[in-house]
């Protein structure tokens, strides 16, 4: 079991057809408060410039400065990067991390389900921590072909093992895997203020404030 600290808003964005109420976004989206879905619209009948006009709204709709994390599934994971890839420094900077899971291979769905709305996956380089997550036995793509993508999109991939789409039909549940992916994404707290949070809550921030060579000074003046 993996534990995951998650500290930023989460924005998940499911693929086709949406994502049902046992699907791991779903069940994000009720465990963390702070966790909401992108309405994409159209979830049948996607049309690429719609996904992605409503992913910038989203971002852009978020009102204050903390950072977002991304939870993308299936086709919305494609959506994100037309997305990313057109997106501009301020908008990139919102972002603390995405996390772009089973992405499909789009020759696929054009074959299989007609999809025709999205054109071939964008290529880009990024500051931004991402990492795309391939199964063994995905119906919709092989873990070469995920392998490719997490390249074009300078992202880290992680192959979760054989569990089929990644879906509510994987039996993943919360899928704590996934939960300790997307902490990953976030950077690490600051040593210094972890500590010294730590040491507020324990009652010792006047003896350690003593003993801290940055106060030497102040406590000096004082004296004289």
């Amino acid at each position: 079991m993996h534990n995951a600290t998650i500290r930023h808003r989460i924005l998940t964005i499911p693929g086709l057809n949406n994502s049902g109420p046992t699907h791991w976004q779903s069940l994000w989206e009720r465990k963390f408060s702070r966790c909401e879905r992108i309405d994409l619209g159209r979830w049948d009948a996607p049309d690429k410039d719609e996904w992605v006009g409503r992913i910038d709204h989203a971002i852009a709709d978020a009102t204050d400065d903390e950072p977002i994390l991304v939870a993308a599934h299936s086709l919305g994971c494609h959506a994100f990067a037309h997305w990313f890839a057109a997106a501009g420094g301020l908008a990139r900077a919102r972002l603390a991390g995405a996390l772009l899971v089973a992405p499909p291979d789009l020759s696929r769905l054009r074959h299989d389900h007609g999809l025709t709305g999205f054109a071939d996956a964008p290529a880009f380089t990024s500051r931004v921590p991402m990492t795309v997550v391939a199964s063994d036995n995905d119906p919709y793509a092989k873990t070469a072909h995920v392998w490719r993508l997490s390249r074009q999109w300078d992202a880290r991939f992680v192959n979760a093992g054989p569990f089929g789409h990644l879906n509510a039909d994987s039996g993943l549940g919360d899928w704590p895997y996934g939960q300790y992916l997307l902490a990953s994404l976030q950077p690490a707290p600051t040593p210094a203020l972890a500590d010294e949070r730590l040491w507020i809550r324990s009652g010792d921030w006047p003896n350690r404030v003593r003993r801290d060579p940055r106060f030497e000074h102040r406590e000096s003046a004082h004296r004289r």
